[in-house]
């Protein structure tokens, strides 16, 4: 009896675990303060790095995944969102998280997304 019940209590011990252990994909990371996920199952074509900031362009034509997808990993890392803005093929928003700022930007590239990242 006492077995079942040792054996029960560690079952239930790595199911709390397993739920509080969140996996990210593959990361870029810009500073101490500011990192992205890169959107998982979709082809990175390029990735690179500019002042305070990096470029990612994927192989994708749908814009708005890809934007809601950095949004919210920005927003589940503590960034909060204060400005938000959409043209057509593009979209744009600015973050906060204490005094750090970041910008998101997200342009349609004719088959292609391109993702601009800037910190400051």
């Amino acid at each position: 009896m006492k077995r079942w019940f040792v054996c029960l209590l560690l079952a239930l011990g790595s199911l709390s675990l397993a739920q509080q252990i969140t996996l990210y994909g593959p990361s870029v990371t810009l500073s101490a303060e500011l990192r992205i996920t890169l959107v998982p199952n979709l082809v990175v074509v390029q990735r690179f790095p500019e002042p305070q900031g990096v470029v990612v362009v994927y192989q994708t034509s749908r814009l708005e995944p890809v934007f809601g997808y950095h949004d919210r990993d920005l927003r589940a890392r503590g960034w909060q969102r204060v400005k938000y803005e959409y043209k057509k093929g593009s979209y744009k928003a600015e973050y906060r998280r204490g005094k750090g700022k970041a910008r998101l930007e997200v342009k349609d590239k004719k088959g292609r997304v391109e993702v601009r990242v800037k910190e400051g």
